[in-house]
């Protein structure tokens, strides 16, 4: 569709009008042997199909203007900016002629799309916790202002066998201004917070399996129970149209308490101290986001660096920092192409939340490992690196759209490469009996948010 803008946009601003009944069409022009290119005025701007965003937080984020030439490609870019609000199903633009000649009218025609969106639904058991569940939810136009408020929790309970245990649960919840206006510039300001409330447990077995236990007696190997409290401030602003740059600080209480650890072979334990501590720490973000759909990319780019740093100068008790770079890329063939990378560094003192788990990053993991949700582990391996590296592709293979309740849909087949490792220049850490894993998916696009039926993810609660 995108494609066609530019050739529309041409015909409507060089079709010749109609005469009136009656009045003899003017002699035409002699021809100018050095012809320049008639640049057009935009007169105002007229959008259509506005039900609940405020009218004046859409004209914030067009990149044209009343009394501006006429850009193509920067109206081009004003539409793929709508689009990746996740206000809107379908934006479209056209031109029409204005008053008087040399001006035209810009309208902007959109769908709006349900901002109260599901981002997490969570089911799953292991050994350790034979049945969570989990739900987020986002509302990503709060006040029709742009204003993004989500929640989610995830919950456990206590363990099998273990009833007088803490219950393992985790909840969190963020408000986010991703683009309000900054006096005397045209950058966005980026203002945010955040907070996480946790509570679980990390095995310290001999082996990630804790095969001397059977899950009725789990709860006599060696692990310690946690508990976070974390709170984050975000300050920024937007370099341009598609971009984020932002700096974050976050505090965050640890309580922390060794369990079964007497007389029984014990493994490499998660690193955290023992007892009350804090983690106080710096972050500073950028990201880019240039795709030209959040559920089904064809075209553009995403990449995201992270830098943090926590000090006991900041009065924490964690020294160390970390490192992330993610980038993804979107291709047109014949479905779409998606390439995927990942690499992180964690130096000094890193807490093990702040390290990288493999098997978040992979579809599955052969092992006991299982993906963490909500930064919750509900595996007995509590293997945590420093190092990771991660390489993918997938493709995807639309089915069908429409405007029913599943909108559109494709099929996305997919495969990674994993490396981990505790130690710089050490042996990767077989988090898993093989770091390649593959998945088959099939991804749904409707009113209440995009949802994944993964036969990875499936496949992962029995292996």
């Amino acid at each position: 569709m995108t494609a066609l803008v530019p050739a529309l946009l041409a015909l409507a601003l060089t079709a010749p009008a109609a005469p009136a009944p009656g009045v003899e069409p003017p002699a035409p022009l002699p021809l100018d042997p050095s012809p320049q290119p008639r640049r057009y005025q935009i007169e105002r701007i007229r959008i259509e199909g506005l039900q609940h965003a405020k009218e004046s937080e859409v004209r914030r984020h067009l990149l044209v203007a009343p009394g501006e030439l006429l850009d193509e490609e920067r109206v081009l870019l004003s539409r793929l900016r709508l689009l990746q609000l996740g206000w809107f199903s379908r934006v479209e633009t056209r031109v029409e002629r204005g008053s008087e000649r040399g001006l035209v009218v810009l309208v902007v025609e959109v769908t709006e799309r349900n901002t109260l969106i599901v981002t997490d639904l969570i089911v799953g058991g292991t050994t350790a916790e034979p049945i969570y569940g989990g739900l987020g939810l986002s509302q990503q136009n709060f006040l029709g202002r742009g204003f993004g408020l989500s929640g989610a929790f995830v919950w456990g309970g206590s363990p099998e066998g273990r009833p007088e245990d803490p219950s393992r649960f985790a909840v969190r919840g963020s408000f986010f201004a991703p683009d309000l206006d900054f006096p005397g510039t045209r950058l966005g300001l980026v203002v945010g917070a955040s907070f996480l409330v946790l509570q679980g447990e990390e095995f310290a077995c001999a082996d990630p399996e804790c095969s001397a236990y059977t899950r009725s007696t789990l709860g006599n190997a060696p692990h310690v129970r946690y508990r976070r409290i974390m709170g984050e401030g975000t300050l920024g602003f937007r370099p341009g149209p598609f971009e984020r740059l932002f700096g974050s600080y976050r505090y965050e209480a640890v309580d922390a308490t060794d369990v079964g650890f007497a007389g029984v072979p014990v493994g490499p334990g998660p690193a955290i101290l023992p007892g009350r501590s804090n983690v106080s720490a710096l972050t500073g973000t950028y990201e880019i986001d240039t795709r030209n759909d959040f559920f089904f990319a064809r075209e553009g780019m995403r990449a995201t660096f992270q830098m943090t740093f926590g000090s006991r100068l900041l009065g924490g008790d964690y020294e160390y920092s970390r490192y992330l770079l993610q980038a993804e890329s979107a291709y047109s063939l014949l479905g779409g192409l998606r390439l995927l990378g990942a690499v992180g560094a964690a130096q000094g003192a890193a807490p093990f939340f702040d390290r990288f788990y493999a098997a978040d990053w992979s579809y599955f993991a052969l092992g006991p490992a299982l993906g963490r949700a909500l930064e919750l582990n509900f595996s007995t391996d509590s293997r945590y690196d420093a190092f990771l590296a991660m390489g993918g592709a997938e493709y995807g293979i639309p089915l069908w759209a429409g405007s029913g309740f599943f909108r559109r849909g494709f099929v996305a087949l997919g495969a990674r490469a994993v490396y981990s490792t505790a130690t710089l220049g050490g042996a990767r850490t077989p988090f898993s009996r093989t770091p390649l894993s593959a998945d088959v998916a099939l991804r749904f696009d409707t009113p209440v948010g995009m949802f994944n039926l993964s036969a990875a993810y499936l496949s992962d609660l029995f292996l």
